[in-house]
């Protein structure tokens, strides 16, 4: 942590600078934990007198709109001039949930070529070079590390309850409700920091669990009863659903959140891999028990990476190609990588 506390006063010092201009960039497809990043972050920024935007190369999950600034964001799908020129303009740049360019999207050509700082806030392992480089594997979430980054730059007080809010979403969503990733006591004292600071742990838990629409819920259902297959050979389940399916049941960001996880509750299996086919890629979301690096998978065949136990890629391959792919990577992962 010593590491961690010296560049956040390196980047103290940084913000004490006057006219600053700075714009946040979460991974693409953001979950909760960037999104939560992105809420909370703008509001310290723009407290402290710093003009900043927040851009995104796609756009945020329905479910986490509610978050405080979120609606102030810019999708690049939306306005892609707007977004070049705000990150040209820029004097700092906050990659927020992510480690490298490679994560940004259709953003990444024009953040490869920014002339300004470039702030890595992040929990993933082996980040990219950054001016500046907050990153520490052992938290749970991005907003976790960020409570620190916060209370270490502007106080305690800082954090007010819209923000107590945004940052426990992140922690909340990134461990699976406090059921991985989640074993390090300070996650809780941080919690129970921003329960005194005013987070409404009600509210947020009524957005995340309790706003399911019902082409939601038959979506999920579809999925689980007429795509998940299991592999013959390994403990692995795929979960591929096609872009026909995704407007049939009138999908919006976020509607398959979590879907994902439910394979790994069967005893015998030990990585899922949802598999999306979107109008511009197909995406894959990994997930695994214990210690099956995923991330590797990821990382090797599917131009992605992650944690260790959640990871995510992105092919652009028509969908059955794809899950040829996995079908074809299965035997190397799990002789080089599962212990049976």
């Amino acid at each position: 942590m010593e590491q961690i506390y010296k560049e956040i006063e390196r980047l103290k010092q940084r913000l004490t600078q006057e006219n600053l201009k700075a714009v946040i960039i979460p991974h693409i497809s953001p979950d909760g934990d960037a999104v939560g990043a992105c809420s909370a972050f703008y509001t310290a920024l723009t407290k402290a007198g710093i003009v900043c935007h927040i851009l995104t190369c796609d756009y945020f999950p329905e479910y986490l709109r509610w978050l405080k600034n979120i609606t102030r964001s810019v999708s690049f799908q939306d306005k892609p001039d707007v977004c070049r020129r705000l990150i040209a303009g820029a004097d700092l740049l906050f990659m927020l949930d992510h480690n490298t360019v490679k994560r940004e999207g259709d953003l990444e050509p024009f953040v490869s070529v920014f002339r300004g700082d470039k702030v890595i806030i992040d929990h993933h392992p082996d980040p990219e070079e950054a001016e500046y480089m907050i990153s520490d594997i052992r938290v749970s979430s991005t907003c976790e590390l960020l409570y620190t980054v916060i209370t270490g730059i502007w106080g305690r007080e800082a954090i007010d309850p819209d923000m107590a809010n945004a940052l426990y979403t992140g922690i909340n969503t990134d461990t699976g409700g406090l059921s991985h990733n989640s074993s390090r006591p300070q996650t809780y004292r941080v919690i129970a920091d921003l329960l005194e600071l005013g987070l409404n742990k009600e509210l947020v838990h009524h957005y995340l669990y309790q706003m399911n629409k019902l082409t939601r819920l038959r979506l999920i259902g579809h999925a689980l009863l007429n795509k998940l297959t299991v592999n013959p050979d390994f403990p692995l389940a795929i979960i591929p659903i096609t872009l026909e399916e995704l407007e049939k049941y009138n999908y919006r960001e976020g509607d398959l959140e979590g879907l994902v996880n439910i394979p790994l509750s069967v005893e015998d299996i030990c990585v899922s891999i949802q598999i999306t086919q979107r109008k511009e890629r197909v995406k894959l979301s990994f997930r695994s028990k214990g210690t099956v690096p995923v991330n590797e998978w990821a990382k090797t065949f599917f131009k992605g990476g992650g944690h260790l136990n959640a990871a995510g890629g992105q092919m652009n391959l028509p969908l059955e190609q794809v899950i040829q792919k996995i079908n074809e990577t299965a035997p190397w992962f799990f002789q080089t990588y599962v212990k049976r």
